[in-house]
């Protein structure tokens, strides 16, 4: 997956710029439109994302910092970067930005004809500063060391699959995303989904927050049973679904939705994908603006183009 900047910048002209510098870096960039939507790209894309380029409105500045202060302090995204663009540089809002513990701050110099120029070494120094908040951070790397099991190339599951052939019996599969949670908050999780679950059932890691649970003997009619066990370790653990942490999960079954790994796998991952999509629409639908609409349903279409 191309490596993701987003983008929070309503002046046209200093977005320009920032996109140019962001083009001819190779980055994509991932447009946020408030709050809401920031923490929905942030699950979405979350894996592929390097940091977030915020344009500081001295109207709104104290929202904005209480929202990356929540960012920083309440999800686990300790080692999230953050650069933020600011007009005023006066000691209210540049202090609030290292009280908010922003990465970087970028003053908007008098000329106009010196910001693309200041931008553009302003934003290589903070390169260098923090080339990968997702490879360098110690925790997420420790963590995919010490998880459940490893899941990618399992021989196991494909045995799974022959058996459950010859012994002509249902195996499913449940896949759950975590958002906004610890490593190690993970983790205790799946301790807590060990002593609920049957024996036979196996917890799996996916990435680094999303997990696979394999049921043999359970048909799909019963996943439903399983997946409020999952929900119910969940809320027991974290409370019901916020903005700021989320479960989302998803359900496939052998033989009735496929009969390989990686077409079960693949319904799965589209199926948690939606979920979130979904889920972060807080508005009601008669209430979003066209483009609003078209930005979830291009969102929708990632797994079905």
């Amino acid at each position: 997956m191309a490596e993701k900047v987003l983008i929070s910048i309503e002046s046209r002209y200093i977005k320009s710029i920032v996109l140019k510098s962001l083009f001819e870096r190779n980055f994509d960039f991932v447009d946020v439109l408030d709050e809401n939507d920031l923490m929905l790209k942030l699950d979405i894309f979350r894996e592929s994302i390097l940091f977030y380029i915020i344009e500081i409105d001295s109207r709104q500045y104290e929202g904005q910092y209480k929202l990356i202060k929540k960012l920083k302090t309440d999800t686990g995204m300790s080692g999230f970067s953050i650069l933020a663009i600011i007009h005023d540089g006066t000691a209210e809002i540049v202090g609030g930005a290292k009280d908010a513990k922003i990465d970087d701050v970028f003053l908007i110099p008098e000329k106009r004809e010196l910001l693309r120029s200041s931008f553009n070494n302003r934003l290589s120094q903070f390169l260098k500063k923090f080339p990968s908040t997702i490879v360098n951070n110690p925790e997420w790397i420790e963590y995919r060391k010490n998880i459940v099991s490893a899941f990618s190339e399992d021989e196991d599951l494909k045995h799974e699959i022959k058996r459950a052939g010859r012994g002509k019996y249902p195996v499913s599969f449940i896949m759950g995303r975590v958002f906004g949670a610890r490593p190690e908050m993970i983790q205790d999780l799946y301790n807590k989904l060990k002593s609920v679950l049957r024996d036979t059932d196996r917890i799996m890691n996916y990435d680094s927050r999303t997990f696979v649970i394999v049921c043999p003997f359970t048909p799909k009619e019963n996943l439903v049973l399983v997946e409020n066990k999952i929900r119910g370790t969940y809320e027991q653990l974290f409370g019901r679904n916020t903005v700021f942490r989320r479960l989302d999960m998803y359900g496939a079954t052998y033989p009735d939705d496929g009969r390989s790994i990686d077409k079960l796998i693949e319904l799965c991952e589209k199926g948690v994908h939606d979920s979130i999509v979904i889920s972060g629409i807080l508005e009601p639908l008669n209430t979003l603006s066209r483009e609003r609409l078209e930005e979830y349903k291009r969102m929708l279409r990632l797994y079905k183009e």
